[in-house]
């Protein structure tokens, strides 16, 4: 489409300018660089075309950032450049962030030009270098803390309850003046002012703002705000949100006031669980509903989310599937909360809950990638049906049975884990990104790669180091931990593209990279690094470090250097495993030195030595694998270790001592697995066993709910005790989990169709209760039956035929909270199927009558299987 026609098309929908002040009026301002028209669509003033801008919060100028980033003796200025860089790598084009005032402003409201000041400006001409447009919330209230003490600071907020801001007189006046310095603020990098720059193209007033006074004052509030920030000059859209602490008439107070937008936030599964949520995350990210669209008053109002992430989530599939909700609510601007800095993300301190960066979170920063190509591809409204259908969309696919995401174009091919997905077509590909393999691109390493066509027959290899986790990172840590670990390794890369041929030259472009490797058939080995590929026959001649491709120079490359760590094998045990089948060994390794060789070492427990040694497999440079066999003719508990070879040393697992098991001194440590008959009941939930493997379901406004750990019937066993202490005036049902590990999850698929649980509860304060059990599968569905409790503790059977559908309760209970509460996921299946089940949920409608509290303490749930005819 022309320019021209592009302005028509502008004109038809009534785009229209903000109306200027009277006192700025006479400026010669230019027109804003984007606006929203009467349809509360945002549109680029320029073309007419509509916005779509997908990016992060980053929040390296200020607060524990700045702090540990300054601690480490590394110049913030350098930090930004190498994080802008990567941003820009993978291809976003929006920045957000909440300022914290307390740092940048005096009790008054005066804006201090200091460090942090100095630091957004340098973030924000470094931003718009490569293409990132910005939106700037002025007010964040909080203290600069977390997750330290909050530190002195002079700002007004320190002065004020967040509550007190949008009611009290004082507040309003030291926020009035701030806001106003704060638009009209000069950046000495760009030389405009915030108001004047054009790759910052809106404001949002305050971050998450709590309104204690009535709509009116509300109302009020915003418009004080919003007319400070116009009598300043500011000429741009202002948002404001409406999702924090939401009702019906908040929103619409929001709405009615001056402004052109409004903001909302998504965190689907909850905030800060204190370590890694198991079970399928994508039902919670089905869809976002806005209980505020049909609102008169809201109707023209353009849409923003300002912050987003799936909390405490590790596999690559939230960021694509949340993106594609959002397009489907019509949101024209989002921004993932927050990225890691480059500097610190090893230690992932920043906001435990989070993790996401370029280079120790590769799979989760492609998938940011992928996600940034659904919101820009997708249009507005677009609806992908219910999950699990909405697995696949247009080119896309986020999976939870795949474990990752992926895009698949004509030009674009990007996948978060390793895939099978043929791009439809190879010859006329000018990018890949990736982790792992694929039908194009086959490395070894665990870094992120990209492959960017510069010319036919010329493509520009960018490399990161392998990224090999060695703790849960959304567990409580602090900056002398790490969580993931650098390798800087060589390894096998083979490339299939028509475009490249397999007879290629690759030549290191980065400075300090002298790797030159010799190509045979594809194949080739690569280090991190910047690398140029010229087809045979095709010159590279100009394609020089230096030379300048879009947001960057060819060589340009930021990578920190490589790690070392004591020796570091990550394997949970499985529980049970029944006789005839195998213990299955999987293990994440770290070692200093690539890995040779591993063996493991089993004997029954009481024995004094081993079997001889089973070798295992080495599937990828920092994994092992393989089966212990257990005969059929044997119970009881199996004991083993695992030796890991590596540069001519040997280390013995879990401890990782050098002493070998066959040793006549071996009094290591050893892994231990209980082997049962083969036709033996399956627990599905121990009190005693499974207290990590519970999921609360978070905050929910009104509610008092909370588990805990008591003495059960049987001596010295465990019961959980759960329960609703109070409903509120909104909540009519409460809901838990507790998932089961793998190795539960392997004997249900195997313990064949039919059979009876066997639940031991009772009810606890009072003389009955009720609780609603279901079996969760990873379709998403939920299969259950409610449970009469009394006051005696007893064995319930249900037999799983009797199991009827039930809406799936979508747990952590989201942010904010006027999300959907459950789902009833698309499924033809007409019962419940063992072979799918990842873990139980408990539910507690609210009684009938007085908001009563109930509570069962909940000893175990067993499967008997159906024995075979």
């Amino acid at each position: 489409m022309t320019a021209g026609l592009r302005r028509a098309a502008c004109a038809a929908v009534s785009c229209v300018l903000l109306a200027l002040p009277p006192s700025v009026g006479a400026q010669a301002r230019s027109a804003p660089p984007m606006q929203v028209d009467r349809a509360g669509v945002m549109r680029w003033t320029a073309t007419g075309e509509e916005v779509a801008l997908f990016g992060v919060n980053y929040a390296a100028p200020f607060a524990f950032d700045y702090r540990a980033i300054t601690a480490r003796g590394i110049d913030p200025k350098r930090a930004i450049d190498q994080d802008v860089a990567h941003l820009a790598r993978l291809g976003l084009d929006a920045f957000r962030i909440h300022v914290w005032d307390r740092e940048v402003s005096d009790r008054e409201g005066n804006l201090l030009a200091n460090v942090h000041l100095d630091l957004l400006d340098y973030l924000l001409h470094r931003l718009a270098e490569r293409g990132i447009k910005s939106i700037l919330t002025p007010i964040a209230w909080w203290g600069s803390g977390y997750p330290e003490p909050d530190p002195v600071s002079p700002g007004f907020s320190n002065g004020y309850s967040k509550e007190a801001l949008s009611v009290d007189t004082s507040a309003r006046k030291a926020q009035a003046r701030y806001v106003a310095q704060f638009v009209a603020h000069v950046n000495p990098y760009t030389r405009r002012s915030y108001r004047d720059d054009p790759d910052i193209i809106a404001f949002e007033v305050i971050n998450e703002p709590f309104h204690a006074g009535t709509p009116e004052e509300t109302t009020r509030y915003i418009n004080t705000m919003v007319a400070s920030m116009r009598g300043a000059g500011v000429t741009k859209p202002i948002f404001y949100n409406i999702s924090e602490r939401y009702f019906d008439a908040h929103g619409r107070a929001v709405c009615s006031a001056n402004v052109q937008g409004v903001t909302a936030q998504w965190y689907p599964t909850g905030l800060v669980r204190g370590r890694t949520l198991p079970g399928n995350p994508l039902p919670n990210v089905n869809r976002y509903v806005l209980p505020w669209a049909d609102f008169p008053e809201c109707r023209g109002k353009a849409r923003m989310v300002y912050e987003f992430d799936g909390a405490d989530v590790a596999l690559p599939v939230m960021y694509p599937a949340m993106a594609r909700a959002f397009r489907g609510a019509g949101f024209q601007w989002a921004t993932q909360f927050a990225y890691d800095p480059l500097a610190i993300a090893h230690t992932n301190t920043e906001y435990q809950t989070h993790y996401v960066n370029l280079v120790y979170t590769p799979a989760k920063a492609v998938s940011l990638l992928i996600a940034g190509e659904v919101f820009r591809r997708t249009a507005r409204g677009t609806d992908a049906g219910e999950y699990p259908k909405s697995e696949r969309f247009g080119p896309f696919r986020t999976s939870y049975q795949h474990g990752g995401s992926e895009v698949a174009t004509d030009s674009l091919f990007a996948y978060s884990v390793s895939t099978n997905t043929a791009p439809p077509n190879p010859a006329a590909l000018t990018r890949v990104a990736g982790v792992g393999k694929s039908r194009v691109v086959s490395y070894d390493g665990t870094g992120a790669y990209f492959l960017d066509r510069l010319a036919d027959g010329v493509w520009r290899l960018e490399v990161y180091p392998d990224a090999v986790p060695v703790e849960d990172p959304f567990s409580r840590g602090g900056l002398d931990r790490t969580v993931t670990r650098l390798y800087w390794r060589e390894h096998a890369m083979r490339l299939t593209m028509p475009n490249l041929g397999s007879d290629f030259s690759v030549t290191p472009l980065n400075a300090g990279n002298a790797h030159r490797p010799v190509v045979t058939d594809g194949r080739t080995t690569v280090r991190p690094g910047v690398y140029l590929l010229a087809r045979a026959g095709t010159s590279g001649a100009g394609w020089t470090a230096d030379r300048r491709i879009g947001y960057r120079t060819l060589g340009e490359f930021h990578a920190p250097s490589a790690m070392t760590g004591p020796p570091v094998a990550r394997h949970e045990p499985p529980a049970s495993v029944s006789a005839g089948d195998a213990v299955a060994i999987r293990s994440t390794v770290a070692l200093d030195a690539p890995i040779d060789s591993a063996f493991a070492y089993v004997r029954w427990a009481g024995w004094r030595g081993f079997k001889p040694p089973v070798r295992l497999r080495v599937t990828d440079p920092y994994t092992v694998e393989g089966e212990l066999p257990v005969g059929t003719d044997r119970t009881g508990v199996l004991e083993y270790a695992m030796t890991v070879h590596s540069a001519g040393t040997v280390r013995t697992f879990p401890e990782g001592n050098t002493t070998l098991p066959t040793a006549w001194d071996f009094g290591g440590e050893t892994w231990s697995t209980r082997v049962v008959p083969s036709d033996a009941e399956v627990v599905l939930f121990d009190a005693d066993r499974d207290r990590a493997w519970v999921v609360e379901p978070g905050y929910m406004q009104g509610v008092r709910s909370h588990s805990d750990w008591t003495a059960a019937d049987s001596p010295e066993q465990l019961a959980w005790s759960v329960g609703v202490d109070a409903y509120g005036p909104q909540a009519t049902h409460v809901a838990f989990r507790t998932m089961a590990s793998p190795s539960v999850i392997h004997r249900t698929g195997t313990a064949g169709t039919g059979g009876t649980l066997l639940v031991r509860a009772r009810a606890v304060g009072s003389a009955d209760a009720s609780v609603e059990l279901a079996l969760i599968q990873r379709d998403a569905s939920a299969w259950g039956a409610r449970l009469a409790l009394t006051s005696e503790w007893r064995e319930i059977a249900v037999p799983l035929e009797t199991l009827r559908r039930l809406p799936l309760v979508l747990l952590p209970r989201p942010f904010p909270g006027f999300l959907p509460y459950d789902l009833m996921a698309t499924s033809s299946a007409t019962a419940a199927d063992l072979r799918l089940f990842e873990g139980l949920q408990w539910g507690f409608p609210k009684p009938s009558g007085a908001d009563r509290a109930v509570r069962v303490e909940i000893a175990s749930v067993v499967l008997r299987p159906t024995p075979p005819k």
